[in-house]
């Protein structure tokens, strides 16, 4: 009797062990939110590394909001650039100082989101699972190499944790969608010529619908800038109206790929594959570089990740050329 009495005891205490093993586990995996005293305002305004996103979140007026609901209201959650992120993309306090409370508004509102407090743990993951900001537009949050991406912008320091919410630190700036990547290219003076190109093609080769396919296809496209078709032409960009509209919609769709690939996607050395078959080869050793298989040298990308409604623009360059000839 008494050796069956502790039996039970033992493995009474053993599955009480198990238990309080499997709860240690799943608490370090899915860290519940721990409020501080302190709201996402508060923590802005006294950020060293947020300066630049705390005048322009003041002038906006959206740090009120940010510093007005407590841990009972609906929790945020803050992109925030950092102010190396401002400054790389031009923004100083001087420049956020000139720009109006509208503008600042309708700017930062792509960096709040009002349906949680997102963790790391707890980020919709994917392309295909925008979170939708307070002002409408839609961000998306990847992982590559077991780090977190918001637009194709690294979140360099994670989970800051108020009593209203939470902040994840942006290495970038993103702007809302400017309208689809047919208009983009309509409306950039940078792309001008990428542009006529597109038109050219889109209606005078047989069968093929360009501006369908970057008005309403989920695409990545890599635009050459005025000055990529500049050195291409020798500063003469009559070279477009010269190339068979068949071949000069080959040589667009080798800048085309299928999805939504933000450059925070590319591994070091990556081999892409374009809407018109080529290959084409990133490399992020050394700086950031694309390069097709009928090209001679790589071009540089940049700037990148610029978000359409339907994908997003890499601008290059350099024009690349499909491997086999037109």
């Amino acid at each position: 009797m008494g050796m069956k009495v502790f039996d039970k005891k033992f493995v009474f205490s053993v599955i009480i062990i198990l238990v309080s093993i499997i709860a240690c586990v799943k608490n370090t995996s899915t860290p519940p939110l721990t409020p501080t005293t302190s709201t996402i305002g508060q923590i802005i305004a006294g950020a060293s590394n947020l300066t630049i996103f705390d005048s322009a979140m003041s002038k906006s007026g959206l740090l009120a909001n940010l510093d007005s609901m407590n841990a009972t209201g609906a929790p945020f959650t803050v992109f925030a650039p950092v102010n190396i992120a401002f400054t790389t993309a031009g923004f100083t306090d001087s420049t956020i100082y000139k720009m109006s409370k509208d503008s600042l508004r309708a700017f930062l509102g792509n960096y709040i989101y009002s349906g949680g407090a997102l963790t790391t743990a707890t980020l919709p993951i994917g392309p295909d699972a925008p979170l939708s900001t307070i002002f409408g537009s839609t961000i998306f949050c990847t992982v590559s190499g077991g780090y977190i991406y918001i637009n194709g912008n690294l979140v360099t320091q994670s989970d800051i944790i108020a009593n209203n919410g939470v902040i994840q630190a942006l290495s970038g700036i993103y702007y809302p969608p400017a309208g689809s990547i047919w208009n983009i290219l309509r409306n950039d003076t940078t792309l001008s010529f990428l542009y006529q190109a597109a038109v050219i093609a889109n209606q005078n080769s047989s069968g093929f619908n360009l501006d369908s396919l970057l008005a309403d296809s989920l695409v990545t496209f890599f635009a050459p800038t005025n000055a990529a078709f500049r050195l291409t032409a020798d500063s003469n960009i009559n070279i477009i109206n010269t190339i068979a509209p068949d071949s000069l919609a080959r040589l667009l769709t080798t800048h085309i790929l299928r999805g939504r690939v933000f450059t925070s996607d590319f591994t070091t050395t990556d081999t892409l594959y374009s809407y018109s078959s080529d290959s084409l080869f990133v490399s992020t050793i050394i700086g950031s570089t694309i390069q097709s298989k009928g090209d001679s040298t790589a071009a540089s990308l940049g700037p990148v990740n610029i978000i359409a409604t339907n994908g997003v623009i890499h601008k290059v360059s350099q024009v690349l050329f499909p491997y086999y000839p037109f």
